[in-house]
């Protein structure tokens, strides 16, 4: 079959066959050239302007290298790539960034969400479902057979852990290419080494990815590169910042500015009718129309101005939720729902004297090597002909071993539009902040009266 070359920085030339170059030039997957992989991250670091066009066909491309080192059958790769091509499909603006206001808002009379599925997910399903020129060379069993592989309902597992799962050519695509376009060296790990000693774990009724033994070493360089984009590039603060920022626009445009377009984008329905519209956009037009003249003056305009102008909320408040004396106030702050954070953010502002809706609560948290590997790569067999029988990576794994048990950091913080006239100020301010706002954090998470007496 006819294949063909493109220049990629980050695994030299990548061929792709003629079905994979319809898809690539389709309107729908065109679209992906402007959604950016990591949002606004290049406000932090300059170069990170990748998008999730390339990085789809960078997750083809280990797709498939995975695929020859398990020797799959030459139709069960070509599905495989595919899948891998169209995972990201149904990603909107900002990508991850924006999956929140969709899973607040779409219409829940006409959509039944079950489980964890996401609804940029069931938007992939229905683009490659129902996208008439998405591809000529994709039949109707092709398209249904690649949704398969994505939900897990086709063939063995591994067809669909190669795209999706512990050790997927997602993962080991983008963290290659972010750590690549941000300029850093954290998520660097040898790809060749890693995907040619994977193998294939076969049962009586299934096969399942797994690793030789030559590939342990691979595995450690690869968990502890996720560990390090995670710390240092995905957990940064800017980049905290201005996904929170572009998450609070959103939402402050439909449910207090009443911006009636922005809220039909993300009230999914399940519709055709939505899916074609949903298509047309990007980073870019929804920046533009959010700022546009038509659009009128409110919280969503101002927000997106002083993004694109990085006029950006400062971190007025960083704690670590263990550091919290009372036990009481450690449970309640790891567990946060969305009122109790509107009520804290209503609190700190009349603190601050400023907009509680401008007041940003985040909470997150920072898995230990350990941890964050523990129901992903930790659970990955390693095979070879020194091992009597099948063992996890986790018992493997001498590194892995001599790290201590697993800990998950947990953090609160507070952004805000605050100015700061110099160093001096910005340090006497932050302080001042740091120990009001643990005050009001402490006061909020104490039982009320009824509480402490036992009422009900």
């Amino acid at each position: 079959m006819p294949q063909r070359e493109l220049r990629d920085p980050i695994h030299g030339f990548i061929n792709r066959e003629d079905v994979e170059e319809e898809i690539i030039n389709s309107p729908v997957f065109q679209r992906l050239r402007k959604i950016r992989q990591l949002a606004l991250a290049s406000l932090v670091y300059p170069g990170a302007v990748h998008t999730r066009f390339d990085h789809s066909i960078g997750a083809m491309h280990v797709a498939g290298l995975i695929s020859d080192a398990v020797r799959l059958e030459p139709e069960e790769k070509r599905l495989v790539r595919l899948a891998a091509l169209l995972h990201d499909i149904g990603h909107g603006p900002f990508s991850h960034v924006s999956e929140p206001v969709l899973e607040k808002y779409f219409d829940r009379e006409k959509v039944n969400i079950e489980g964890k599925v996401q609804i940029h997910e069931k938007l992939t399903e229905a683009i490659i479902r129902e996208d008439e020129v998405l591809g000529h060379g994709l039949s109707p069993r092709d398209r249904e057979r690649i949704i398969g592989i994505l939900n897990g309902t086709y063939g063995d597992s591994v067809l669909k852990h190669i795209v999706s799962g512990p050790l997927d050519a997602d993962k080991q695509a983008y963290l290659l290419r972010d750590s690549y376009f941000c300029g850093v060296k954290y998520g660097v790990f040898d790809l060749s080494r890693l995907s040619s000693t994977l193998a294939v774990q076969r049962d009586s009724d299934d096969r399942d990815l797994a690793i030789n033994e030559d590939g342990v070493h691979a595995l450690e360089q690869f968990v502890l590169a996720k560990y390090y984009m995670t710390t240092q590039v995905y957990r940064h603060k800017v980049r905290l910042i201005t996904d929170s920022m572009i998450g609070r626009a959103l939402d402050l445009g439909i449910r207090e500015d009443g911006i009636e377009w922005l809220r039909k984008v993300y009230t999914y329905d399940g519709s055709r009718d939505y899916v074609r519209e949903y298509k047309t956009w990007t980073d870019e037009r929804l920046t533009n129309e959010i700022l546009s003249p038509r659009t009128p003056d409110g919280y969503a305009k101002s927000i997106f101005q002083n993004l694109t102008q990085r006029q950006l909320h400062k971190r007025i408040a960083t704690y670590r939720i263990q550091e919290f004396d009372d036990p009481i106030a450690r449970k309640g702050l790891s567990e946060l729902s969305s009122s109790d954070k509107i009520e804290l953010e209503k609190r700190i502002g009349t603190y601050l004297s400023a907009d509680h809706n401008l007041v940003i609560v985040n909470t997150f948290s920072i898995k230990s090597v350990r941890e964050q590997a523990r129901n992903s790569e930790a659970s990955i067999i390693v095979m070879g002909p020194d091992v009597e029988k099948p063992a996890i990576f986790e018992a493997k794994s001498a590194l892995f071993r001599s790290i201590d048990e697993a800990v998950q950091e947990k953090y609160i913080e507070v952004y805000a539009p605050i100015k700061y006239i110099d160093d001096k100020q910005k340090k006497k301010l932050k302080s001042q902040y740091h120990g009001e706002i643990r005050s009001i954090l402490n006061d909020f998470m104490q039982p009320g009266p009824f509480e402490k007496e036992g009422a009900t």
